[in-house]
């Protein structure tokens, strides 16, 4: 069944002195200058950094608003693709056409391939490591910069990248380098060595990583573009979430957050908001809630918790999730596994006596299926590997899903 999300479904009205949870920013009812947002950054300091496509826009903790563009200072352009901010509160700036930009609170420095060795004027990712070296993504290569002068561009030609074109680089406690590349898959730069993760060599669910983030678990959560979403865990293997094998709402994921709860948060090319909390997914769209736009572009959490998203038409969408009381509509669907974790056999109960019950590895592989005619149904996994299994229950009334280990 294709209809297999967990809806949440908003009131029609909300009561007169309560607080709606949906906060939109726009053209129309803010300063935001224009309502295409391509990326949001937030800081320690719970500033929201918001890239647009006409200048970038600065929201402090204290909700002053601060516009950047060509008209009111030295940025390099408009088109913001990329932010990158200082503990000290100065901060880069990647742009579409006009290369790099670096504010150091008084003075603009910028670079392009015609005063630096940076080789595209498309900066689409920038981040720095714990030896205070830069990290900048590009169409036509990997930079590593020291900030002064020692340039070395990564290619095709002189490392393990698959592609020259990075998406995004995130680094992590370890100072370990993580490139989402297009159409060369995830490329990992750990001690001064590059690694590569394609679909041709490992469980990678797409070639084309756009966002990476991580979990507590230091699992890599990945945003691609055909292949749902791919979770890159800690010991090296893949987890893969497609319309397939999961309630997420469609194979493309434009970027990905996980929030102060460990909940993955997934921004939908045209499909809105999806919700994971490891067990249950949630879906936000025009059609069910507040959203204004199904395209959302990006997405991140601020110091409450909350979720800002960044959409195509619609502008700055701020969902705070502790508002919302009393809207959820349960799923029809019931399904109870026991024991859990399961060795030779697991009895599964649900609320439904007709439909199927199919169990999937979570690299995607169809592994079991069974009838189901009646409420209680007995399953041999004696003969699945020890390892974590999706279990689908699907019916006429919809369909839910729960995980399962199997453990010999």
């Amino acid at each position: 069944m294709k209809n297999c999300f967990l809806f949440i479904l908003l009131a029609s009205a909300v009561a007169a002195n309560a607080q709606s949870p949906w906060t939109i920013y726009n053209e129309d009812n803010s300063d935001l200058p224009t309502n295409q947002v391509n990326k949001i950054v937030i800081d320690a300091a719970n500033n929201k950094w918001i890239g647009t496509e006409n200048g970038l826009v600065v929201i402090d903790a204290a909700e002053n608003w601060t516009i950047y563009n060509t008209d009111n200072s030295g940025i390099p352009g408009n088109e913001i693709r990329s932010i990158y901010v200082e503990n000290d509160g100065t901060f880069w700036v990647g742009t579409f056409f006009n290369g790099l930009g670096h504010y150091n609170g008084t003075d603009w420095e910028i670079f392009t391939p015609a005063n630096s060795p940076l080789p595209d004027y498309q900066v689409k990712a920038i981040n720095k490591d714990a030896n205070d070296t830069m990290w900048i993504g590009t169409p036509s290569g990997l930079i590593k910069w020291d900030g002064a002068d020692y340039w070395f561009i990564y290619t095709t030609a002189n490392s393990l990248l698959h592609s020259p074109h990075i998406n995004d680089i995130y680094i992590d406690a370890n100072n370990d380098v993580f490139i989402g590349t297009l159409n060369g898959g995830l490329s990992t730069y750990i001690d001064g060595f590059v690694d590569y993760y394609r679909t041709d060599n490992s469980l990678i669910s797409d070639n084309t990583v756009l966002s990476i983030d991580e979990d507590i678990y230091h699992n890599k959560w990945m945003a691609t573009s055909f292949g749902g979403l791919s979770v890159f865990t800690s010991d090296e293997t893949f987890l893969k979430f497609t319309p397939l094998t999961s309630d997420i709402s469609d194979w493309s994921v434009d970027a990905v957050c996980i929030d102060a709860d460990n909940i993955g948060l997934m921004a939908m090319s045209s499909t809105g908001l999806n919700i994971f909390n490891n067990i249950d997914w949630t879906q936000y769209i025009t059609s069910n809630s507040s959203m204004p736009d199904d395209y959302v572009n990006a997405v991140a959490t601020d110091a409450a918790n909350r979720i800002w998203m960044g959409t195509d038409t619609g502008g700055v969408v701020i969902l705070d999730r502790a508002l919302i009381e009393n809207t959820i509509e349960n799923n029809p669907v019931s399904l109870n596994l026991y024991p859990n974790p399961a060795t030779d056999n697991c009895i599964v109960t649900t609320n439904f006596n007709e439909g199927a019950i199919e169990i999937y590895s979570l690299s995607g592989n169809l592994c079991l299926s069974q009838k189901i005619k009646s409420n209680t149904l007995f399953i041999n996994v004696s003969d699945l590997q020890s390892g974590n299994y999706l279990v689908k229950m699907i019916c006429s009334e919809g369909v839910t899903s729960s995980m399962l280990n199997i453990v010999h």
